[in-house]
C-alpha cells in the first residue's frame, strides 16, 4: 500500500509541476489606465495579457456630446506598435472580429479613413453605428493585437473617439477628445485560460494522493 501511496504522491506532484509551467505565459501585471470623466463619460483601458486589452466606456454623454446617440469608431496610437505590419481585432457592442485599420479619424471624417498617423495608430469602424441609448451606457470592448503591447506607462494609450447624432453620419458630434490616458493601477495577473480548472484537477490529485498515504 505504501508503493502505491508513494507513486501517487509522486504523479501528483508532476502533474503540478507540468500545469504550472503550462499556466505561466505570461507573468506581467494588470495594467488599468482611467481617465477622469469627460463630459460625463470615463474611459478605461485594462491590459490583462501581453496582447491583450479591455476597453470600457461609462457614464451619459454630457457637454458637446450631449446629443449623441451612436458610436461611430475610436482609434488608438501609443501603444508601442508599429501598425503597418500589427494587426488587431475587437469584440464588444457593435463589433465582431472587427479587424482595425493603420489609419485615424479625424475633426470631418469618422470612417477610419482620415489618412492619419501610420504606422503607430489603429482605428476601429463601429459598423452598422451602435446606439448607445438608453443612458447611462456601460460598453466593454476586448481587442486582440497580434504582438505584445509596449505601452509607456508614464504616458499610456492615447485615445480618439467619435460620436455621432445619426446611424450613418459621416461627420461626428463635438470633441474628438484625442487625449493619453494615464496609468491608474497595477497588480496581480490573469492566469492563461484553462489554467483554473486544470489546477483544480491538480489539487485532487493531490487529496487523493493524501489519502492514500493516510491509509497505508
Amino acid at each position: 500500500m505504501k508503493s502505491i501511496a508513494s507513486l501517487a504522491a509522486s504523479s501528483a506532484v508532476a502533474v503540478v509541476l507540468t500545469l504550472a509551467g503550462a499556466s505561466s505565459a505570461w507573468a506581467g501585471p494588470v495594467s488599468v489606465y482611467e481617465s477622469a470623466p469627460f463630459q460625463g463619460i470615463t474611459f478605461t483601458f485594462t491590459q490583462v495579457d501581453a496582447d491583450t486589452l479591455t476597453f470600457n466606456i461609462s457614464g451619459t454623454l454630457g457637454g458637446d456630446w450631449s446629443t449623441a446617440k451612436y458610436l461611430g469608431a475610436f482609434d488608438l496610437k501609443d501603444l508601442g506598435l508599429n501598425f503597418s505590419t500589427v494587426t488587431a481585432k475587437v469584440n464588444g457592442p457593435g463589433a465582431v472580429n472587427l479587424a482595425g485599420v493603420n489609419d485615424q479619424l479625424s475633426g470631418a471624417n469618422d470612417m477610419c479613413t482620415g489618412g492619419g498617423s501610420p504606422p503607430g495608430g489603429i482605428c476601429f469602424n463601429i459598423s452598422p453605428d451602435f446606439p448607445v441609448n438608453p443612458m447611462p451606457m456601460d460598453l466593454t470592448y476586448t481587442i486582440d493585437f497580434s504582438a505584445p503591447l509596449a505601452i509607456t506607462s508614464s504616458l499610456g494609450p492615447h485615445l480618439q473617439i467619435a460620436w455621432l447624432a445619426n446611424a450613418g453620419d459621416t461627420k461626428k458630434v463635438g470633441n474628438l477628445y484625442s487625449e493619453n490616458i494615464a496609468l491608474s493601477s497595477t497588480g496581480g495577473t490573469v492566469p492563461e485560460p484553462g489554467s483554473v480548472p486544470l489546477a483544480v484537477v491538480a489539487l485532487a490529485l493531490c487529496a487523493g494522493a493524501s489519502r492514500l498515504r493516510r491509509q497505508a
